[in-house]
């Protein structure tokens, strides 16, 4: 794709000597875990806290229609997070829990607008598994958003204009999970087998005030996990009915199927997803009575050296209902360094296609987390 962007040689420079910065910058594909840091009361309540702060420098070439270079400093996939969590004393055999998140992205001007909660939920445990009850992650699409590339990195960028958290493989190798209201329940380990299954508050479509939604989303998954590889599906339904009639009523649903394996060092990961009535972005993008079809899928490699860890992955999105402007293909190359258990130092090369060139771009990609 770069050859075929007729780039003045002004550009291509620029563009490559920040790519000789990128090859000299290596590292893990994920953060280090950091452990909770916990205080507790005489009585028995624990509080603790984690997180990260992700900063990145990103160098963009955006083809038609801004044809523009743009540098900016900002987040990435996930935003600058801080996780607050309360554990009460266990009683009747119930470990009952309060998760509170708060979020901010890291963009040009007045940041402060992107500030917000993303999770405030109530989690109970015991011999029959776990309920969350309140605001968090979505079912569908997880663990296939899990994607060593975006998890830590950039992904998609939404142009060089980006004031927030950017869009990973959104679109291009998933469908997203979101953060919502719901009530989960969450099995226990059944031999390597676990699943979730949960009722949601329905997602309403963008800017259509005709449409009602009377009954919850329904969104589960299963996961098989042994010592070299793992294994999921998951699926969603949602009705979306109109209140005077002006458009048929319709049902948004997915599936997706996806597994990863680990040879030593090397790991290979991969999914698959199908939606219809709702494009291949994210729930309630738009209105779909004609319940029209999108897939995704992405495949991904990684291998890990002592404490760098490289990696690239490949996926794409297809929509049906204008194929023009969504049928898109992303591309990551990505290198990660541990420099200690908690920083961890980033490199990464994005470059998005499309059917159209409409949208294209390329972009190098340097960063660090902190991770605690």
């Amino acid at each position: 794709m770069i050859e075929n962007n007729n780039r003045s040689n002004a550009k291509s420079f620029k563009l490559s000597a920040l790519a000789v910065g990128v090859a000299v910058v290596v590292g893990a594909f994920a953060a280090p875990a950091a452990a909770e840091t916990t205080f507790e009361s005489d009585n028995g309540w624990k509080a603790g806290f984690n997180g990260h702060i992700p900063i990145f420098a990103v160098l963009g070439n955006y083809d038609d229609p801004t044809d523009e270079d743009s540098f900016t400093i900002t987040t990435g996939f996930n935003p600058a997070t801080l996780q607050t969590n309360i554990y009460a004393p266990t009683q009747n055999g119930l470990e009952v829990s309060g998760h509170f998140q708060m979020n901010a992205d890291i963009a040009p001007g007045d940041a402060n607008a992107n500030f917000r909660s993303r999770v405030s939920e109530i989690a109970v445990a015991g011999d029959f598994g776990k309920v969350n009850i309140g605001k968090g992650f979505g079912i569908f699409g997880v663990p296939a958003i899990g994607d060593n590339g975006s998890a830590l990195g950039v992904g998609l960028i939404g142009g060089p204009d980006q004031v927030a958290a950017t869009a990973g493989r959104i679109g291009n190798g998933y469908f997203y999970a979101n953060f919502t209201p719901r009530v989960m329940y969450t099995s226990n380990n059944l031999g390597g087998l676990q699943f979730k299954v949960g009722v949601f508050s329905p997602s309403k479509v963008d800017g259509v005030a005709d449409a009602e939604y009377t009954t919850p989303r329904i969104e589960g998954n299963v996961v098989y996990t042994a010592d070299m590889f793992s294994l999921w599906s998951s699926a969603f339904t949602q009705d979306v009915d109109s209140k005077t009639g002006t458009f048929d009523d319709y049902t948004m649903s997915g599936i997706d199927f996806g597994g990863s394996v680990s040879l030593g060092d090397l790991n290979v990961r991969g999914n698959y997803s199908m939606t219809s009535g709702t494009g291949n972005g994210v729930f309630a993008a738009r209105l779909d009575p004609n319940e029209e079809d999108a897939s995704q899928w992405y495949v991904e490699t990684t291998y890990k050296i002592n404490r760098t860890t490289l990696g690239a992955s490949y996926g794409e999105g297809e929509d049906d209902i204008n194929s023009s402007a969504n049928d898109t293909d992303l591309t990551m190359i990505f290198a990660r360094y541990a420099a200690t258990d908690a920083l961890t130092l980033m490199a990464e090369y994005t470059t998005l296609g499309t059917e159209g060139g409409q949208g294209e771009y390329d972009a190098f990609i340097v960063g660090s987390q902190l991770t605690f």
